[in-house]
């Protein structure tokens, strides 16, 4: 973690984007923390803010862009080479799209503030066959919304910008998981 920040330290924009990027798509990276620390060294001066969050912003909408295209095509792939078995769990594969088709621009939206569902999210939608428009509509407005909102509780919290991982965890996690549900099964007995 510390060689994370360090390097954040030293190359400032193209660090942001890069660590994000790769924790979007799966590598150990503590990203909210990064963010927060990235909000931290704006609030002292040593990076732009906008800056900063078109670097985080623009990282992540890169990660879950690849993660997308790798489970489109990835799924492919493995179709191919193992026509037995994806033939054998197409019934499921059709119910999980169908299911992803109604719900998936949720997943996308709130994805972000979830460690481990933010990671699978992109992927599940090049897998259904998510149109490419509409991911992006959801996934890169979860970006933005997911990066502006640790970098601005980096730069209030100032130098206990750290604490945002207890936030994270303890309040803005659960807070999300609990809108995620209500949104879902008001669509959910909506759509009944």
């Amino acid at each position: 973690m510390h060689a994370l920040l360090l390097t954040i330290i030293e190359y400032s924009y193209i660090g942001i984007f890069v660590a994000l990027g790769l924790g979007i798509i799966g590598f150990p990276i503590p990203d909210e923390t990064l963010i927060a620390f990235a909000g931290f060294l704006s609030f002292k001066g040593k990076l732009s803010f906008f800056l900063t969050l078109f670097a985080a912003f623009l990282g992540a909408s890169s990660g879950i862009t690849l993660s997308y295209y790798l489970g489109k095509y990835g799924s492919v792939y493995i179709s191919k080479k193992y026509p037995q078995k994806f033939t054998a769990y197409s019934g499921k594969l059709k119910e999980a799209e169908e299911v992803y088709i109604k719900y998936g621009e949720f997943a996308l939206l709130m994805g972000y503030f979830i460690p481990g569902l933010r990671h699978f999210t992109a992927i599940f939608a090049g897998i259904s066959n998510f149109p490419f428009w509409r991911f992006a509509l959801f996934a890169y407005t979860g970006a933005f919304l997911w990066t502006t909102t640790f970098l601005v509780f980096g730069f209030i919290l100032e130098s206990e910008w750290y604490l945002v991982a207890h936030f994270s965890n303890h309040i803005v996690e659960p807070i999300i998981v609990l809108l995620a549900l209500a949104l879902f099964l008001f669509f959910y007995l909506r759509n009944k």
